[in-house]
């Protein structure tokens, strides 16, 4: 039987060990790499290294972090900055370093994938086995990769953590951005589609689900938008409601004030209306004060809108009105009392030529700063037309030609275009003749005015029913009555009537009755009949034009029929002269004779028979010459050298104004002088 030699045998158990070692590390290096702690991989690293011979664990140092204090020998605490030095010099391979009192002495190079991280230092009283060397080289690559892999994990860690962090804020930014969007969306159209404070009110009920109120700056209750309105409506004291706005405009923020949360709608330094969420459990959230807010915002541009178009159309409606000698008048205007917005109701008095007075009164689809301005539009287009002195049919057929030009003009700026707003206008337009005591009335889709005559007798004419403005599709037709001294002429507007839920024939009976009752004045009267017709605010405007007949007495008017023949001229002087007398006013004979003269004279040359002269005596005196031709007299500037062709214009420089009206027979042309002033000296001036 043979025997192995014992070297060989040493040799075996030698490898044995090492292969045995060389295990445990590839167990220890699956261990460092599943542990999320370097704490925990250090301390594993300095237990291997002891338990390799009689090796010890000097230190581990790691750049930047220095020392590892968990796994630091303490003998060697007060030789760190010795070793330190030591390891300055190294590089990154790693060497040997003098540990005091330890024959052997290794800087054993710590790395990562790509990168030398530090070194773990170890010590010996004698030099270890190259085996031994090799186990510790081994081990230190282990701690390496480990601490490095550790390091990237915990990186990474903190990036998902911090991307969670991002996205969860992130997600609820954007969420806060949709409900932001969602708000202001749902706002804007509220503002774009002219819903008025009603509409806000509305809006932001359904967006937080609690009531909403809007107030003016006084703290009336103008709307109400959800369950359990109070009835009546709490009102706080002036001083407390005073404070608490000007805190609200400090703070610049929706605020707290009792059971509300409270928004002030101010466009500028002036509070114009407050909006609130009822809130008595305090329960609103951010959400909610976002909406409040946003609401606040769009009912400022609200009113201010609203308080521009009430100005303009103040602005834009006659002041004073008068109708001279042949009509007393009286009106009443009331804005829109509800949240809507003023609309474009308007009303207007017109000297015209001979003594006559027209009356208008229109109503323009919608409401706010568009109606108003519309409004201003179309009773500026009804004046320059009642300028050319032209029937009330004829006049609301160039007005609806006007609308429908404006609105193809328009067309393409949306229905909020003024153009857009005139379609649909109604508009009613007579004419008083005080001489012939007839009213000649046409209308395109307004209400019939009311009659009173002087009995009391209250009746509605019908008159041909005319489409509103812009449609182009029907004729105008005009209606012709007699008045008797003292009719009262009414027109009015539908807002008068109440709302369209309303009976309109018992709101017309209604109307009849109060025109009737009588009164010390015609404004008196007016304002009764507003009065008893309205029990609470307008949700339209309000318009009421009263207008008491006068007849001109055969005393203040004159007229001679003239044959076409130049020898009348004379005649027609001597006439005016002798009826000058007879009035008192000699001062006018001289001019009043030219003007006659000319007038008379372009009625034979240029127009044809019958020719009537006609004088009329009231606030001026009014000089006609009527003939059967619907010829246009042209004012002409003649030259130096020209003989005739100043007619005209002599009668331009010798009158206030003059013109010409054209009547079914033919027209008239007429020139108006003012009346000397009472007790001035006899003579003519020019």
């Amino acid at each position: 039987m043979s025997t192995v030699p014992a070297d060989h045998t040493a040799g075996d158990i030698e490898l044995r060990d090492q292969l045995s070692n060389l295990q445990g590390l590839l167990m220890l290096s699956m261990v460092m790499t599943e542990s999320e702690s370097e704490d925990k991989i250090l301390h594993l690293a300095a237990t291997t290294v002891s338990s390799l011979s009689r090796c010890r664990m000097v230190g581990v140092y790691l750049g930047e972090d220095g020392w590892q204090a968990d796994v630091t020998h303490p003998s060697s605490e007060g030789v760190r900055a010795d070793i330190e030095a030591q390891l300055c010099a190294l590089g990154p391979s790693g060497g040997a370093v003098t540990i005091p009192d330890q024959a052997w002495g290794w800087a054993l190079t710590l790395r990562g994938l790509h990168e030398h991280i530090g070194y773990c230092v170890v010590s010996a009283p004698e030099v270890p086995s190259r085996a031994t060397q090799f186990l510790l080289r081994v081990l230190a690559q282990q701690t390496g990769v480990a601490l490095v892999n550790t390091r990237l994990h915990t990186r990474e860690r903190a990036t998902a953590e911090k991307l969670r962090g991002t996205n969860a804020a992130l997600a609820a930014a954007v969420g806060a951005l949709e409900h932001t969007i969602h708000i202001h969306d749902r706002l804007t159209r509220v503002a774009v589609a002219g819903e008025g404070q009603e509409g806000i009110a509305r809006a932001v009920h359904e967006l937080t689900g609690y009531p909403v109120a809007i107030e003016d700056r006084h703290g009336n209750l103008r709307v109400w938008a959800g369950p359990n309105r109070p009835d009546p409506y709490p009102r706080a004291p002036r001083n407390r409601r005073d404070q608490m706005l000007r805190r609200a405009l400090r703070e610049g923020r929706p605020i707290r004030e009792g059971g509300r949360l409270v928004a002030v709608a101010s466009p500028g330094a002036d509070v114009l209306g407050v909006l609130a969420l009822v809130d008595p459990a305090r329960t609103a959230r951010e959400w909610e004060q976002i909406a409040l807010e946003h609401g606040a915002t769009v009912l400022a541009m609200e009113l201010a809108q609203h308080t521009a178009s009430l100005a303009l159309q103040r602005s834009l409606l006659p002041r004073e009105l008068t109708g001279g000698t042949a009509l007393e008048v009286a009106s009443s205007y009331l804005p829109a009392g509800a949240p809507s917005g003023v609309g474009g109701d308007w009303f207007d008095v017109i000297p015209l030529s001979g003594a006559r007075v027209a009356l208008v009164v229109g109503d323009v689809v919608g409401h706010g700063i568009n109606a108003a301005a519309t409004m201003g539009r179309l009773r500026t287009a009804v004046r320059t037309l009642a300028d050319l002195d032209l029937p009330p049919d004829e006049l609301l057929a160039h007005l609806d030609d006007l609308v429908i030009s404006l609105a193809e003009q328009e067309g393409g700026d949306g229905e909020e275009a003024e153009g857009a707003a005139a379609m649909g206008a109604r508009c009613l337009y007579a004419v008083y003749d005080p001489v012939t005591q007839r009213c000649t009335m046409a209308r395109a889709g307004h209400l019939p005015p009311a009659l009173v005559r002087p009995d009391g007798t209250v009746t509605f004419p019908e008159l041909p029913t005319g489409p509103p403005l812009g449609l182009g599709t029907l004729p105008f037709e005009s209606a012709d009555f007699e008045l008797p001294e003292g009719t009262l002429i009414a027109l009015y507007t539908d807002g008068l009537l109440g709302s369209c839920g309303q009976d309109i024939d018992a709101e017309v009976a209604r109307l009849g009755e109060a025109l009737a009752r009588p009164g010390p004045t015609l404004d008196a009267v007016c304002g009764g009949a507003v009065r008893a017709m309205l029990t609470s605010p307008p949700s339209d405007d309000v318009v009421l034009l009263l207008a008491r007949t006068h007849v001109l007495g055969r005393d203040q008017v004159a007229s001679w029929d003239l044959a076409a023949d130049p020898a009348v001229v004379a005649s027609a002087r001597n006439l005016v002269s002798a009826q000058l007398t007879a009035w008192g006013l000699d001062d006018l004979g001289f001019t009043t004779e030219l003007i006659i003269s000319e007038l008379v004279t372009n009625a034979i040359r240029y127009g044809m028979e019958p020719i009537r002269l006609r004088l009329i005596r009231q606030g001026v005196l009014i000089c006609e010459v009527s003939d059967g031709s619907s010829t246009s007299p042209r004012l002409r500037h003649a030259r130096t050298t020209d003989e005739g062709g100043r007619g005209l214009f002599l009668v331009a420089q010798f009158t206030r104004r003059w013109g010409t009206r054209y009547t079914t027979p033919g027209k008239i042309i007429w020139a108006e002088q003012n009346l000397p002033p009472t007790g001035s000296a006899p003579g003519w001036s020019l």
